[in-house]
């Protein structure tokens, strides 16, 4: 269950701006993997991929039998049109639920079996999208909420009341009481993903979100309304996902970590994997028996990623692009997924942060593999350094 303006937020996740609309999709795949249990840590098995280099697959969420999942992909470079698709785990058999002119996001199986999505249309972004039930052939039938609203992400805590993410100027988590109508914020700034229904607890969890990529993993009470922190994140993550046993599991990179809240904060490394196609890991949603996990995984990392990663973990621009040229005999362009709206946004990030070097350092990246845009990252550091 994710959104983003132009392609279906997962990955934040994984899923960066393309640098023209009429290249081809770099895909954006779906693995499943089992969860075994060996003395009360998880153990992560070999991936197996589920949707085939099919475009942009996102937002998975299992069916309430474990027997299938719902996932989001966007098949045509040409526009960011999404829809609602269908995988039975068994037989690997794809199928597509919705075909309309709008976007749907976030898919999930109501209580009464019918499907529950993010509807919106590009040209009223803003002012007429938010949560929808569908019939599961596909077609709309009524909206959730009273009137329209900014909502991009959604968990049902009961027959009456949904935990809502709204993306608007401060991104918050909400409480909708269907009701009374009433949608109260309690938290803010949270990363733009659906809450968690927190196990064996009535409570749910979502990523409050640091620009420097110290996230902190959060818990709001849903009888008291109180929050608290749970604990911090893998360093530059937001996606976390909970077994039903109440262990957490982040990925990063090519790799996945496990903590349980109950005995501390530290995160272990519970798996590695090997495939170059799983570089750039997420950790999505957990089945409902508890043995098994969805992966996101673009076919190439994102070149942002990779930097920002090393930023955190306290390496200079110059170091890190220098160490990014040299990880591998092929160029980058070939080894990892390149756009440049994104390292724009990370050159303008260090120019209002007063780090004109590093911006320009960035901006000469974007000119280096990206000629055309590069009169516009200077634009916009420029505009950053003048505010």
């Amino acid at each position: 269950m994710s959104w983003r303006l132009t392609i279906p937020v997962a990955i934040a996740l994984a899923c960066p701006p393309l640098l023209a609309q009429a290249q081809p999709l770099v895909p954006v795949n779906l693995y499943a993997a089992r969860i075994e249990w060996v003395g009360g840590s998880p153990r992560i098995g070999t991936p197996r991929k589920l949707t085939g280099d099919r475009g942009i697959s996102s937002q998975p969420a299992y069916t309430p039998d474990g027997k299938s999942i719902l996932f989001i992909g966007r098949r045509d470079s040409a526009n960011a049109q999404s829809d609602v698709y269908r995988i039975d785990l068994a037989t690997g058999a794809e199928t597509r639920i919705t075909a309309t002119p709008e976007n749907e996001n976030s898919p999930t199986v109501t209580p009464d079996g019918r499907l529950m999505v993010i509807r919106w249309i590009p040209a009223t972004l803003f002012r007429e999208w938010g949560p929808w039930v569908y019939e599961m052939d596909g077609r709309p039938s009524k909206g959730v909420l009273p009137g329209p609203d900014t909502v991009g992400y959604y968990v049902r805590l009961d027959s009456v009341t949904f935990a809502m993410m709204r993306p608007k100027s401060r991104p918050a988590v909400s409480i909708f009481d269907s009701r009374s109508g009433t949608m109260i914020d309690h938290d803010w700034p949270v990363a733009t993903l659906p809450p968690q229904i927190i196990p064996r607890a009535r409570a749910i969890s979502y990523t409050r979100t640091d620009s420097l990529g110290r996230n902190m993993i959060r818990r709001l009470d849903l009888a008291t309304k109180k929050t608290s922190d749970i604990a911090p994140t893998v360093l530059g993550r937001t996606v976390h996902a909970w077994t039903p046993s109440g262990t957490l599991l982040m990925g990063k990179g090519n790799r996945v970590f496990a903590l349980d809240p109950a005995r501390g904060a530290v995160w272990r490394e519970v798996a590695v994997f090997s495939d170059p196609e799983l570089q750039s890991v997420t950790t999505y949603v957990v089945s409902p028996a508890g043995n098994e996990v969805i992966l996101i995984s673009p076919v190439k990392p994102p070149l942002h990623t990779e930097l920002r990663d090393r930023l955190q973990s306290g390496s200079s621009v110059s170091a890190a692009i220098a160490a990014v040229r040299r990880s591998e005999s092929n160029t980058m362009a070939q080894r990892y997924e390149i756009s440049a709206a994104a390292l724009t946004s990370l050159a303008v990030e260090h120019a209002r942060r007063g780090r004109g070097e590093d911006a320009a350092a960035i901006v000469a990246l974007v000119a280096e593999l990206s000629p055309q845009d590069a009169e516009r990252a200077r634009q916009a550091v420029a505009e950053a350094q003048r505010k």
